[in-house]
């Protein structure tokens, strides 16, 4: 590991004092990094923080396929957004570290990645704009450390093909889709199912995602799952999906209307569009 170099910039002196663990152990527990936006530290500190711990850090579009992304609170290039959604996009069925700048500190300092505790990382993710489109993206399949999820409803475990919506019942659009009052009532079910009553067996950290009944955790699994199908519709090009985006945004509308207040929840109301 190269040497350290003293900075006067205050900024660095922050960083150096969160190296802690990473110290002790001798090593970076990862080699590549992706750095995006800026928030608390510009992102230029960031990446000769990292050079100095030895990791190789570049901007997105100059680093092809990084170990850990590291995002800022604000994007600096209107590309960065579009270039973090392909990544994502390409990189599902794979492992990849997402943390914000908060993150990677605390990571640095306790030598525990908060990625590994999904519940922490939950608190790091609320109010953080590039973190939330992540989650939002991942329909809420993330934090974690398991590899990107697929696509669709499932696939998220070997012999695991269909989510909890699906496995109640719940189904849209032209060919299989149920009417708008039978959705409504699947809907209201799955927000006040007991965890244990889901239908069909899942993983554990992937069902106690969808958190206890009633619950913002609950709703906002909910919303985000339909808002993340109706995203992968749009972009399938393939087919006419249009009676599926329909019922979905519907849904997603009476969802909000029914259950939502932010002051109660606290957590972004999901987008069924691509930002």
């Amino acid at each position: 590991m190269p040497e350290r170099r003293e900075y006067p910039d205050a900024h660095h002196k922050v960083l150096r004092a969160f190296e802690g663990r990473w110290d002790e152990s001798g090593r970076v527990p990862f080699e590549t990094a992706a750095v995006v936006g800026k928030g608390p530290f510009r992102r230029g500190k960031m990446q000769s923080y990292l050079w100095d711990l030895g990791v190789e850090s570049r901007y997105l579009k100059d680093i092809g396929e990084p170990e850990v992304l590291v995002l800022g609170r604000t994007w600096i290039e209107g590309q960065e957004k579009r270039q973090t959604k392909q990544l994502l996009s390409r990189r599902r069925g794979e492992t990849l570290r997402i943390c914000s700048q908060e993150m990677l500190l605390a990571w640095s300092m306790t030598g525990v990645d908060p990625n590994e505790r999904p519940q922490t990382a939950r608190t790091f993710v609320e109010g953080h704009p590039a973190l939330e489109m992540v989650r939002e993206e991942l329909e809420g399949r993330w934090p974690g450390t398991d590899p990107i999820p697929s696509g669709g409803d499932g696939n998220y475990e070997p012999g695991q093909t269909e989510s909890p919506l699906i496995r109640i019942g719940y189904r849209v659009g032209r060919t299989n889709g149920k009417p708008k009052a039978r959705r409504r009532q699947l809907l209201r079910s799955a927000f006040e199912m007991e965890l244990s009553s889901f239908p069909g067996d899942y993983p554990s950290q992937y069902i106690e995602e969808w958190g206890p009944s009633r619950s913002g955790q609950r709703l906002e699994r909910m919303a985000l799952h339909i808002a993340g199908r109706c995203k992968s519709f749009r972009r399938n090009e393939n087919a006419d999906y249009s009676e599926a985006i329909a019922d979905y945004e519907d849904d997603l509308g009476w969802l909000k209307e029914t259950f939502y207040t932010p002051t109660t929840y606290g957590f972004r109301w999901p987008s069924s569009t691509e930002a």
